[in-house]
């Protein structure tokens, strides 16, 4: 009896170490889903394919096939890694993982991550390519006006302006 207790305190203690090790391993960071970081409340998930135009009056997440016109004037446009898109996109932000063809119109951002595939014309206030972000087009920043910064010859420095000068 005395050397199932200690085979049994002897296991016991095995496990209190083991769980003691599986608390002290740090767990990978899960990042949180595209549908997540832009808060999205409509998704188009991989496995749809809608052609069309699309009007949506809150932020959407598109990681399946779409064809067609994009508008969410006030909201996120999120294309996912998944998706393949051949649209015009209007909205306040887009964010691209995956692939478009068309041109996007953004009040604010547009973002292109490292995964993303672009091909057309890009027009926002501030456009953020990450590195590995592949793009063909032309990209028109046009920030708010209140924002833009008008530089006169007046206000250039004299420096430059005697550069400027022929002579």
């Amino acid at each position: 009896m005395k050397d199932l207790l200690l085979l049994v305190n002897h296991r016991f203690s095995a496990l209190i170490q083991q769980l003691q090790l599986m608390r002290q391993t740090p767990q990978a960071e899960v990042e949180p889903s595209l549908a997540d970081t832009v808060d999205a409340k409509s998704v188009l998930m991989a496995d749809v394919m809608i052609e069309g135009e699309l009007h949506c009056d809150k932020n959407l997440v598109i990681d399946g096939q779409f064809k067609g016109t994009i508008s969410a004037e006030n909201n996120t446009v999120a294309i996912g890694s998944n998706a393949i898109v051949y649209a015009d996109i209007s909205a306040n932000k887009v964010v691209i993982q995956g692939v478009i063809k068309g041109d996007i119109k953004a009040k604010n951002t547009v973002v292109l991550s490292a995964s993303a595939r672009v091909s057309g014309n890009i027009q926002a206030a501030v456009v953020d390519l990450e590195h590995g972000a592949r793009f063909k087009g032309i990209i028109e920043m046009d920030p708010p006006q209140e924002e833009a910064i008008d530089v006169s010859a007046e206000q250039a420095p004299k420096a430059v302006t005697a550069a400027m000068e022929p002579g």
